[in-house]
C-alpha cells in the first residue's frame, strides 16, 4: 500500500496557501443572499457534480467511492480533480461568477477566512432530518479541533475562534454562540513524526546511549530529549543525522515553528483573534531558538535551511535520517533496511502540532444543494471514511481513528493512524486572516534568517511582527471584524 502512494503522497502535505489576490477582491462583492434558495423536496438530479483537490485531499480514495455512490443514491457523481495552486483559482473564480457548474465544492481551511459569506452555511441543513436521511450525518462523531477549526465561524467577526473547541460538537450551542457551519471535514493533515525504530532497537546503539546519557534509548517525548535523541543519532561516519527541520522560506518553515510555539505554551495559532502578535513573545523566542539549535547541534542534515516537505520526507526515505515530522507516511528507499513508527511530535510545557483540513462546501449558486448537501452526509460519514482508509484518506471522525485498527493490515499504518488521531485531538490551525498566505511568508522568513543565523531569534520575530501588522492593516482587517 505505500509503495503504490509513494510518488502522491510528496504533494499530500498541508495544501498549498496560493495567492489569489483577484479572486479575493472579485469574492468580496459576491453574497449568498443572491443564491437560490434550497428546495428540500426537489427532485433528484442525473448527475451531480464535485470539484475536488488531487493528491493534496487523496481524491483517488473518494472517487473509488463513485460506484458505491451510485449504488446508493442512482446519480452520477462526476469529480474534477485539480491540484494546487489552480484549484484555488478555479474555486475562487466560480463563487465570483456564481457559477451553478458545480454542485460540491472542496475548501482548504486556508481559504476559509476569504469564503464565509460565499459559501451556504449548513446549519439550518444539518438540523433538518428531512435532509440526513442519507447517511449517519452525527456531526458529534467528528474531531472537535477539527470540525471547529475547519467548518465553523462566525459571519459577523470572521477573525474569532469558537470559544470551546474541545465541545462535542452540537449544532444548536453553534449557532446559540452566533457562528453557523460552512463545510464538512474530509481529509485533515496533522504533524506527526516517524522513527526509524531499527535503530532505536540496535542493541549496539542501545547500549552506546546508554553508556552516554546513563538512561534507555526511546523515542523522544519532551523537547529536551527529541534534541538529546537527535544529538545522539547524528554519525557522519555512517552517513546518519538524528534529525530534519523544514528551514526553508514557505509555509512549511512557519508550520514548524508554530507547533515549536504551542509546545512552549505559546499561542499556535500566531495571531490573535484581536490581532494580537502572539508570535512575537517569550514563548517564540524560545521555540525559534530550540529549533535553530537543532541546526547548530549539526543533528539535521547539511541543506536543511531551504528544505521543505518534500526534501525532509526524501531525507528521511533515503535512510539519512533517524527521525522526521511530516503531514504524512513516509516509506524507506529500495535497498534501505530498516522499519518505520510513528509517535507524536514531543512536546514541551504544552503540545499543539499544526493540521489544516479539506472540507466539502455546498454551493450556493447551485441548481442540486438539498441533494448536494446529501452527498457531502454520506461522503463524510464514518462508514465512507472508514472505507477510505484503504487508499490513506486521513479521516476526520473520532470512531474512524478508532476503527481503523481492525482494517489496516500494516502495523505500521495501525500507529501511523492511532498517532495522527491523538495529534488531530490536540493540535492547532491557524489564524483567521484572508491574506494568511502573506503573514505566513513574512514568518517564514523570520525563520529562515534565525535558522541561518542571519538574525537572532528575537530581532527576527520583532522584525516580522512589525510587517505582520503592515500586511493586516494593508488588507483592512480590523478586530471583529
Amino acid at each position: 500500500m505505500l509503495g503504490k502512494l509513494r510518488s502522491a503522497r510528496r504533494r499530500r502535505g498541508l495544501a498549498a496557501v496560493g495567492v489569489i489576490a483577484l479572486a479575493t477582491l472579485t469574492l468580496s462583492g459576491c453574497s449568498k443572499s443572491n443564491a437560490a434558495k434550497v428546495d428540500l423536496n426537489q427532485a433528484k438530479p442525473k448527475t451531480l457534480r464535485m470539484l475536488y483537490a488531487s493528491t493534496e485531499a487523496d481524491s483517488a480514495a473518494v472517487m473509488a467511492l463513485v460506484p458505491a455512490f451510485k449504488q446508493k443514491f442512482g446519480i452520477d457523481l462526476q469529480i474534477d480533480s485539480q491540484a494546487q495552486p489552480g484549484l484555488q483559482t478555479k474555486a475562487f473564480a466560480e463563487l465570483a461568477s456564481r457559477s451553478s457548474a458545480y454542485d460540491i465544492m472542496i475548501v482548504d481551511s486556508s481559504w476559509m477566512p476569504s469564503l464565509v459569506g460565499k459559501l451556504e452555511p449548513l446549519n439550518s441543513y444539518l438540523t433538518n432530518s428531512s435532509l440526513n436521511d442519507m447517511a449517519n450525518t452525527d456531526v458529534g462523531d467528528f474531531i472537535p479541533k477539527v470540525f471547529y477549526d475547519t467548518s465553523v465561524y462566525n459571519p459577523k467577526n470572521i477573525l474569532a475562534h469558537y470559544p470551546d473547541p474541545a465541545a462535542k460538537v452540537d449544532p444548536a450551542a453553534i449557532k446559540a454562540k452566533g457562528f453557523d457551519i460552512y463545510n464538512l471535514p474530509i481529509q485533515a493533515n496533522v504533524l506527526v513524526q516517524a522513527n526509524r525504530m531499527d535503530l532505536f532497537n540496535d542493541l549496539a546503539q542501545k547500549a552506546a546511549y546508554q553508556a552516554e546519557f546513563g538512561k534507555p534509548l526511546q523515542v523522544p517525548k519532551t523537547l529536551d530529549e527529541y534534541r538529546q535523541v537527535a544529538k545522539f543519532f547524528t554519525q557522519p561516519d555512517k552517513k546518519l543525522y538524528g534529525t530534519t527541520v523544514m528551514a526553508g522560506v514557505g509555509d512549511w518553515a512557519t508550520d514548524d515553528f508554530k507547533s515549536l510555539l504551542a509546545d512552549y505554551g505559546g499561542n499556535g495559532e500566531l495571531v490573535g483573534d484581536n490581532l494580537s502578535m502572539d508570535f512575537n513573545s517569550a514563548a517564540g523566542v524560545k521555540a525559534l531558538t530550540y529549533y535553530r539549535t537543532l541546526i547548530t547541534d549539526g543533528s539535521v542534515p547539511p541543506g536543511s535551511t531551504s528544505a521543505d516537505w518534500n526534501t525532509t520526507a526524501e531525507a528521511f526515505d533515503s535512510g539519512t535520517t533517524a527521525m522526521t515530522q511530516n503531514y504524512h507516511t513516509v516509506a524507506l528507499n529500495k535497498g534501505v533496511q530498516g522499519t518505520i513508527g510513528y509517535s507524536l511530535a514531543p512536546s514541551g510545557t504544552a503540545s499543539g502540532p499544526h493540521f489544516g483540513t479539506w472540507g466539502l462546501a455546498v454551493n450556493p449558486y447551485g441548481k442540486n444543494k438539498a441533494w448536494a448537501y446529501r452527498a457531502m452526509t454520506w461522503l463524510t460519514a464514518a462508514t465512507q471514511q472508514l472505507s477510505m482508509t484503504k487508499d490513506m484518506l486521513h479521516p476526520t471522525r473520532t470512531s474512524v481513528y478508532k476503527d481503523v485498527e481492525s482494517q489496516a493490515k500494516n502495523p505500521s499504518l495501525v500507529e501511523f493512524y492511532k498517532v495522527m488521531g491523538q495529534a488531530l485531538a490536540v493540535g492547532v490551525g491557524r489564524p483567521r486572516l484572508s491574506n494568511y498566505t502573506e503573514v505566513a511568508q513574512a514568518i517564514a522568513v523570520a525563520v529562515n534568517q534565525a535558522a541561518t543565523g542571519k538574525s537572532d531569534p528575537a530581532s527576527a520575530l520583532s522584525s516580522a511582527a512589525s510587517q505582520v501588522k503592515r500586511l493586516v492593516e494593508q488588507a483592512g482587517i480590523k478586530p471583529g471584524q
